[in-house]
């Protein structure tokens, strides 16, 4: 079907990468990272620290030099979740500003975006979302006998 565009382009296939022996990715191993001082000094951070960390490690998504990303990503899911919070418990993303005397959009709303984006963004580095672990090289390859039920069946 055409549209204003032209037609619509679909992807033919999907295949996995493999990681390539040399590479930056088949040398660095895959192990979590200590916490830093500055995550341990921080209750909600190192809490946050400690549910999503040991998960990227099972799945083998960090190694030790992921520390500072690692942080990064934390610092913005936590301004985020604290902001989204704020708001729920206004129950409203207006506010009423008394200076003005009118209403005006609740400032976490604008964090809660902010660091929502940038959570994201982090997130997508670290393997943390299912687009990016799809785009990830594999290190274990088309080898493996565990059939792939999104690879598109062959006519």
């Amino acid at each position: 079907m055409a549209g204003a565009r032209g037609p619509l382009r679909l992807v033919a296939s999907t295949t996995v990468k493999q990681v390539a022996d040399g590479s930056a990715a088949a040398d660095v191993p895959a192990v979590a990272p200590l916490k830093p001082e500055s995550v341990a000094a921080n209750d909600v951070l190192s809490a946050a620290w400690d549910e999503i960390v040991p998960q990227l490690d099972e799945a083998g998504l960090v190694s030790p030099a992921d520390g500072p990303a690692i942080e990064i990503t934390l610092s913005a899911f936590v301004a985020s979740r604290k902001a989204y919070v704020e708001l729920l418990e206004a129950h409203s993303v207006l506010m009423w500003d008394a200076k003005n005397e009118r209403y005006m959009k609740h400032p976490a709303d604008a964090v809660a975006r902010a660091q929502g984006a940038l959570f994201l963004e982090c997130a997508k580095q670290l393997g943390m979302t299912f687009v990016s672990r799809a785009r990830t090289p594999s290190a274990k390859g088309a080898a493996d006998d565990e059939a792939n039920p999104f690879r598109p069946r062959s006519s």
